[in-house]
């Protein structure tokens, strides 16, 4: 019969694989703040104890399964002391970070935070508090996630809006490679999702001063291929044009849209697009299958078109009709 894990067993494992070298006994005399900084410094520690953060990975998945769910075989939980509890703060933050889900700044240093019960709101480069703890704080590993958690509300923010943008991001701040125990890839890293958020932020205020909404700075990143760029004239009269002309094409609000009648719809309003953008010297070829302005504007297009009736399971440009 397999033998039951006592507490003290859990005890001697935890120290046994990762508290090796920490007095642990310190904790039960912490104040609060005391706790918290030596909670960040103990998830940077265990982040940089094997590859990738595994240390972390393997501490979390003693105590919780998934945010909020707890693994109920840890005796731990039984045990009504402030170690054991401590423990279970340590493994909550872990999985948040690991997960990038955006928490209380304030966890993680007083004052970070001005939105705790809408914490999402901090992550942003207008946080100078935040930026400034993310160049300068001793904690590079959690810093490196903390910034991830910036790249994914900028994400979140772009996604389905401005499709150049969101191709920026994934050129410029790469997070597949990323090993989280190695600092100088962290500092990479952090230095890449501050300057590029800056860039975007930079160009797309730059958009707004010439008068452009969302909707016309998308077409004109789609007809540049890229970003940033400098918003030349010819491109920003094309856009409009583009977008005024594409309203007008809208099938009636009440008629029923679908992937074939996309089909239909779109040749000649591509064909009305590329005219457009040749009457104002643009070389665009919406003919090439291979084109990325192509790419971004059938993609916007189809979004146009299928308006409220649109769905997220398409093979077309990941969409699908009801």
């Amino acid at each position: 019969m397999k033998k039951e894990i006592t507490a003290a067993d859990m005890h001697r494992i935890l120290n046994n694989n990762v508290f090796m070298d920490v007095i642990l006994s310190r904790v039960a005399t912490m104040s609060d703040d005391e706790r918290r900084q030596f909670t960040i410094a103990e998830v940077d520690k265990l982040l940089g104890q094997r590859p990738y953060g595994n240390s972390l990975d393997w501490f979390i998945g003693q105590f919780l399964e998934d945010i909020n769910v707890r693994r109920l075989d840890n005796p731990l939980y039984q045990e009504d002391s402030a170690l054991a509890r401590w423990y279970v703060e340590l493994a909550e933050l872990g999985l948040n970070l690991k997960t990038h889900i955006p928490i209380d700044l304030n966890q993680i240093e007083p004052g970070l935070g001005s939105h705790p019960d809408d914490p999402e709101q901090d992550y942003t480069l207008d946080n100078g508090r935040l930026t400034d703890w993310l160049r300068s704080t001793p904690y590079r590993r959690v810093a490196a996630l903390v910034a991830r958690i910036m790249l994914e509300r900028e994400y979140g923010r772009v996604v389905d809006h401005f499709d150049a943008v969101q191709d920026y991001y994934a050129e410029h701040c790469r997070t597949d490679f990323l090993d989280i125990q190695k600092t100088e890839q962290c500092e990479e890293f952090i230095k890449q999702v501050l300057d590029s958020i800056d860039t975007v932020s930079a160009h797309q205020q730059r958009g707004r001063e010439l008068g452009l909404n969302d909707e016309e700075m998308r077409v004109v990143d789609a007809l540049w291929g890229w970003m940033p760029h400098d918003y030349q004239q010819e491109y920003v009269a094309a856009a409009r044009e583009i977008c005024q002309a594409v309203e007008a094409s809208l099938p009636a609000p009440t008629a029923i849209r679908s992937r074939k009648g996309f089909a239909v719809y779109k040749k000649p309003v591509l064909e009305q697009m590329e005219a457009i953008a040749k009457k104002n010297d643009l070389d665009v070829d919406l003919t090439d299958k291979y084109n990325i302005t192509l790419g971004y504007l059938s993609e916007w297009l189809f979004k146009k078109y299928m308006g409220d009736q649109l769905t997220y399971d398409d093979p077309l440009n990941g969409y699908k009709e009801f």
